[in-house]
């Protein structure tokens, strides 16, 4: 009763003057004075102080605008990034953009987002984070030429969500949005860089959504979510090309604060100055499943291999199995036993030579070749040794015999490279010796030279800051990996494993190269045939191979 009174007592001129005083923040009025929001409105409306809309409504909702295609032999190009309301943009960043819409004779776009600051007052934050009041909503004139709010259509199933306004503290901006813009991939304007794909109906070509990135400064409240936000806020943008077919590719390009620079493929921005021909640091390319693998696809990734010349390349799951997969001995699997019959695979000698000779497809003199320890090859194969019965498959009989010989010998007198050989008694841990390796150049004739990674073996580029020995597949503490719990170990990496692209914070996820259709992946599916470009200076794109095409 006292505190209605209390309110009743007040003078709208009062409340006013309190409102005024804590920038318009109803919840620090109503908190100085000790009556309830509702109280402070109230008193506010006879002012006019508090305006509400005029009563509205839309039948249809938003509106998908269409930008046309280009005339056939000609390629559109976008530039698609975010700004925050009052905030000024980051000249470095907006510089090598500008840069890059010159080169490519490209359009900018930029979505705004609005992040309301008045919602803290001072004794919110700790002592000096307060932020200034805001009391008008505008945006660093740099780009307001370019802001481009409305939902557009820029090529056949890609749109341009502009009228998009998310928090940029939300920790995954993309959750939710599975369904937004229907069957069409989306992207959406956010200080993050983000990446998923998105499960659709086999042959109908994979969903897939983007965050952009931001070309304005971090500017957030100093409480949890805003710290966090902090630490992730990208400085970049994507860059979308359409060809006259309506066929698109969208690529990343994010700023290196260190270096001033930004890169997209070979073309390098530094310093609002372009250069050409640039190698890039690593390809990581998806799962290449041997004798499964998309020869369409393969093709494409070894063009972008000569193109862009990487000093490293990735492989992983370089063997499809189909002689040693565990799980067709597990189920009753006739059918497809004899699928595999019919291919000759049934033998695993047969199944070594035809990989080694598409793994020999990929040397390349400038590059160094790393193979990635996976759940389909060394793993399948000692699991082979260690369960199958020799006797019952004859046609493998001599060389499960020699491999099972090879990986005792092995264990018993094999020593790692940092013993010393001179001791007698040195037994070597199983997950330290490479079968594979073994098998495919004694039986599969494989003689590139090639380093063949271990499990748990670190491997690290870009002045050991991202590490690209994690096929994806075991993941912390015994767990299943996934991309979800392998980007919460505070380390950037590229993986591959689930056929299913995506940017997980630090962590980015090639797809793969072999065929999208397989007899055990039944159901909707969100694989791509998408490679992990490395830069030199440690930023990273994904390219998805799109009718064979990695770009337009």
């Amino acid at each position: 009763m006292g505190r209605k009174m209390k309110a009743k007592n007040l003078l709208p001129e009062d409340v006013s003057a309190v409102y005024d005083s804590k920038g318009g923040n109803i919840r620090a009025t109503a908190k100085q004075l000790g009556i309830s929001r509702s109280s402070v409105r109230r008193k506010l409306t006879p002012l006019a102080k508090i305006e509400k809309p005029f009563a509205a409504g839309t039948i249809h909702g938003i509106k998908t605008e269409k930008f046309p295609l280009p005339a056939p032999g000609k390629v559109n190009r976008y530039i698609l990034t975010s700004a925050q309301n009052n905030t000024y943009v980051h000249d470095d960043a907006w510089r090598n953009i500008l840069a890059f819409a010159k080169h490519y004779d490209a359009t900018i776009l930029v979505g705004t987002y609005t992040y309301n600051q008045n919602a803290y007052g001072k004794l919110s934050v700790k002592l000096g984070k307060d932020k200034n009041k805001q009391h008008t909503l505008w945006y660093d004139p740099k780009v307001t030429e370019h802001i481009e709010d409305r939902r557009i259509e820029l090529a056949n199933g890609l749109v341009w969500c502009g009228e998009y306004n998310a928090l940029p503290t939300n920790v995954n901006p993309l959750a939710g949005l599975e369904s937004y813009t229907g069957r069409s991939s989306a992207i959406f304007p956010h200080a993050k860089l983000a990446m998923r794909s998105i499960p659709t109906m086999q042959g109908e070509g994979v969903k897939l959504n983007y965050t952009t990135g931001t070309v304005t400064q971090r500017n957030y409240i100093q409480k949890r979510e805003g710290v966090i936000a902090e630490f992730h806020h990208i400085y970049g943008a994507l860059l979308v090309e359409v060809n006259s077919d309506g066929n698109w590719w969208v690529r990343q390009l994010n700023q290196d604060e260190g270096t001033d620079t930004m890169q997209d493929l070979d073309v390098l921005a530094k310093s609002g100055k372009i250069t050409t021909k640039n190698r890039i640091e690593a390809v990581t390319h998806g799962d290449l499943h041997g004798t499964f693998a998309d020869p369409i696809a393969v093709k494409a990734a070894l063009d972008l291999v000569d193109t862009l010349q990487p000093e490293y390349q990735f492989l992983h799951d370089v063997m499809e199995g189909a002689s040693v997969n565990p799980h067709n001995r597990k189920y009753d699997a006739t059918h497809e036993k004899f699928y595999i019959w019919l291919r000759g695979y049934h033998r695993l000698e047969a199944e070594l030579l035809d990989t080694s000779a598409l793994l020999g497809s990929f040397a390349r003199p400038f590059a160094k070749t790393v193979i990635v320890d996976s759940n389909h090859d060394d793993a399948w194969i000692k699991r082979w040794l260690q369960q199958y019965d020799y006797r019952k498959d004859p046609a493998n009989t001599e060389i499960f015999l020699d491999l099972q010989a090879y990986l005792y010998n092995q264990i018993r007198n094999g020593v790692t490279d940092e013993q010393s050989r001179a001791r007698t008694a040195n037994p070597k841990m199983v997950r330290d010796i490479n079968v594979l390796e073994y098998a495919l150049r004694k039986y599969g004739k494989y003689t590139a030279k090639t380093k063949f990674l271990n499990a748990d073996e670190s491997f690290l580029t870009c002045g050991k800051r991202i590490e690209n020995g994690m096929h994806g597949h075991l993941g912390p503490a015994g767990r299943f990996g996934t991309p979800e719990n392998l980007s919460k170990m505070a380390r950037k990496a590229n993986t591959a494993h689930t056929h299913a692209t995506g940017i997980y914070n630090g962590l980015y996820v090639a797809g793969t190269l072999s065929k999208l259709r397989w007899d055990y992946a039944k159901g909707p599916s969100n694989w791509t045939q998408s490679e992990v470009l490395t830069y030199s200076n440690g930023k990273r794109a994904i390219v998805t191979i799109y009718n064979g095409a990695w770009r337009a």
